[in-house]
């Protein structure tokens, strides 16, 4: 039997439905290791976005072309480690599989390839490396037996299995959800190549007894302070300049995954994701950046709270756990644009995901991020006509396509200038989603999502300021309309000290003037004839090229 894209199609299909019912359960593996809780939500997600790839594939295309297709999407649309080592899986096998047909002969050497090749650094987790490293070993031991594909795939499939149930902690039971995505990914493959389904419902027996086992409750824990962001970077260099950047970034104490694909000239098109303190070392000096994209790397727990679930998890008729599942709380999806640097930071730590400087050119990639939304409801927050365009743009997109993604809403907030989207992110990116949650609360989530973007909005006014002292004492006068109890101040790439000084020097000025009219600062002068104090001024260091920002807070 000669396989081809159709049964790549098949596969992905199959694979995306499973991890998607048994996202919370491979979550709930992943807390038992003190760990962040998103494996399976992220396998889930990177399955799904590379079984539409696929289908989208024409049915004759052969193997090799689906695999294109497929690396593709995850690398645009791939999410967290785990979707990374999906990606660099299949990259391997395309490396290896070259432009030749999928022989057993072929295919034999494609499986024992698994996650080597020159354009993917990885660090699987040990479980990952033993699965991988026991089924390769399986199809050596075959040595010269002529198989055909169908008994290959399997074999290698039931290795894998055995690979897992190996690298099982025997002391707590704990089973690595990597591993368990792999299992999966493999056994829908064997499905697809055999046509015989029973293989999953196998799977999911093994998974409930390997976890028969009382393990303690998952606890999701803080990462560590040298990986507190999780930084995507989607760019175009060559694979030296590539490689350089993940060497240096590892050096930092880093955790990396790279995934990337070359063309005839040696420009590779990357995929970088990086568990990191310092976001803005993991971007890219050389190339051009198409997604820069920064996430606060804390689980849930830090922001929300985490309860155990009422509901029994249950898969083909096995019951998968004996205790109760952990359930993560849903948060809003929100995607905030900046062109300040420095102010990277501050918006992730508000729970947005942040896009430094969007390109149009990753509107796909923007568009599955929304997708991403377990509500389909998602909040775009622009910082310019620019982006403010591109979130239009995204959201026309997805109304126009198949069912699935016409669902998911998105709306555009009203912010047009930097501080004015972190104001928005402040007030929107921590909202909690209504129960029962997913798709069933969008228009709910939605009506939220956008009374809090203008409620947000109204509570700000911004202004737009430069070392001119007649230009900034009338800017801070018409902000003064307001009546703001604190200032924003975001400094230019140009802009330092001396223009923070000004400016202070006119809050305090205009705020003693006004507080003998009864203003918001110095009544305590006017009364007591106490010394003015300062404004209340916060001072963020953007580095923008777009001009400093004066912001009154209402």
């Amino acid at each position: 039997m000669t396989i081809d894209a159709s049964t790549l199609a098949r596969a992905l299909d199959a694979a995306a439905c499973e991890s998607a019912t048994l996202s919370r359960f491979l979550d709930d593996l992943d807390g038992w290791n003190g760990s962040d809780c998103d494996t399976g939500s992220n396998a889930a997600l990177t399955l799904a976005a590379m079984a539409r790839a696929a289908a989208r594939v024409k049915g004759s295309a052969s193997f090799a072309e689906g695999l294109e297709a497929v690396i593709a999407e995850g690398l645009s649309s791939a999410s967290g480690h785990i979707g990374m080592l999906v990606t660099a899986l299949l990259a391997s096998w395309a490396h290896e599989l070259g432009a030749a047909e999928p022989s057993p002969v072929a295919v034999r050497r494609m499986l024992r390839a698994a996650l080597t090749g020159p354009m993917l650094d990885v660090s699987p987790s040990p479980a990952i490396t033993a699965c991988v490293a026991t089924a390769g070993e399986a199809v050596a031991d075959l040595g010269d037996t002529l198989t055909g594909t169908p008994y290959l795939v399997s074999w290698y499939s039931m290795s894998i299995q055995e690979g897992l149930v190996g690298a099982t902690d025997d002391r707590t039971g704990r089973i690595d959800p990597g591993a368990s995505v792999f299992a999966i990914l493999f056994a829908c493959l064997d499905a697809a190549v055999g046509g015989d389904s029973s293989v999953l419902e196998s799977l999911a027996r093994m998974l409930s007894e390997l976890a028969d086992a009382q393990g303690r409750a998952p606890s999701p824990a803080p990462p560590a302070p040298e990986r507190a962001f999780a930084v995507d970077v989607l760019w175009r260099a060559t694979r030296e300049d590539a490689k350089a950047h993940v060497t240096a970034l590892g050096a930092m104490g880093a955790r990396v995954s790279l995934v990337g694909v070359v063309d005839p000239f040696g420009v590779g098109t990357w995929r970088l994701h990086a568990d990191t303190s310092a976001p803005l070392a993991a971007r890219p000096r050389g190339g051009a950046v198409l997604r820069f994209q920064v996430a606060d790397a804390r689980p849930d727990e830090e922001l929300g709270v985490d309860e155990l679930d009422d509901e029994i998890l249950t898969h083909r008729g096995v019951r998968l756990l004996e205790r109760r599942p952990l359930r993560r709380v849903e948060r809003a999806r929100v995607l905030a644009c900046t062109r300040a640097p420095g102010l990277v930071e501050d918006l992730a730590r508000t729970g947005a995901l942040v896009l430094l400087d969007p390109s149009g050119e990753d509107g796909a990639g923007i568009a599955a991020l929304a997708r991403a939304s377990l509500t389909r409801a998602t909040l775009f927050i622009p910082c310019d006509e620019a982006s403010a365009a591109l979130g239009g743009a995204v959201s026309e997109a997805l109304s126009r396509q198949g069912p699935e993604e016409a669902s998911t809403r998105v709306m555009v907030a009203g912010s047009r200038d930097d501080l004015s989207a972190f104001q928005v992110a402040h007030e929107c990116a921590g909202s909690f989603v209504p129960q029962p949650g997913g798709a069933a609360v969008r228009d709910q989530m939605a009506q939220i999502l956008a009374d809090s973007a203008r409620s947000a909005l109204s509570s700000v006014r911004t202004q737009r300021i430069d070392g001119d002292t007649a230009g900034i004492a009338a800017a801070v006068s018409a902000l003064m309309s307001l009546e703001p109890k604190a200032w924003r101040l975001l400094l230019c790439r140009s802009d330092g000290p001396d223009l923070v000084a000004l400016v202070r020097q006119i809050l305090v000025h205009e705020g003693g003037e006004r507080s003998m009219l009864g203003g918001v600062y110095g009544a305590r002068q006017a009364m007591l004839d106490e010394p003015v104090e300062g404004p209340d001024l916060e001072v963020i260091d953007g580095g923008q090229d777009s001009g400093t920002l004066l912001q009154a807070v209402g």
